[in-house]
């Protein structure tokens, strides 16, 4: 990022006293991003899920 933000001063593109970096992201149900699933896959998965067969946590295992 410290490269970018150099070389864009040095091309006069980036005032340095307005460079912010910000690492806040933000996550957006699936409705909100477009994603379009099959509706028997999605039935699968949901069904999965109510079983209990969804993936586990990372470092998890199941019991």
């Amino acid at each position: 990022m410290e490269a970018l933000i150099a070389e864009a001063a040095a091309r006069g593109q980036a005032e340095l006293d307005l460079v912010s970096v910000d690492s806040t992201s933000a996550r957006a149900h699936h409705h909100a991003t477009g994603l379009v699933l099959d509706p028997e896959l999605l039935e699968t998965l949901e069904k999965d899920v109510a079983e209990g067969k969804g993936a586990s946590p990372k470092g998890k295992t199941r019991r």
